[in-house]
């Protein structure tokens, strides 16, 4: 789709600052340029599938470290390291879901 990804999330990991339901708009184009701490991105985990998290960090490995928004999802230590590879694109939008 010329790029972008467009996709409805499940689950509270992201919660309050992304719901349960809401879409994201994501692009590969934008991450080699925009790709830092804070940033949100979607990723194909090999354990957990296909997620959004937000970088705590870029190592000098190169490796990327996610942390989640919620407190009771997955720490940064359990999801791990994330090679570039990995990565899905970066979230440009999202579009809460509105109650």
């Amino acid at each position: 789709m010329l790029g972008f990804t467009l996709l409805k999330l499940k689950g509270d990991s992201m919660s309050p600052k992304v719901s349960d339901g809401s879409y994201i708009l994501a692009s590969r184009w934008f991450l080699m340029f925009f790709l830092g701490e804070g940033k949100r991105v979607l990723i194909q985990h090999s354990t957990y599938g296909l997620i959004v998290k937000t970088v705590a960090l870029v190592d000098h490995h190169g490796f990327i470290w996610l942390k989640a928004e919620n407190n009771q999802s997955l720490s940064i230590e359990q999801i791990g390291p994330i090679d570039k590879t990995q990565v899905i694109g970066r979230v440009l939008n999202i579009f809460n879901r509105r109650d």
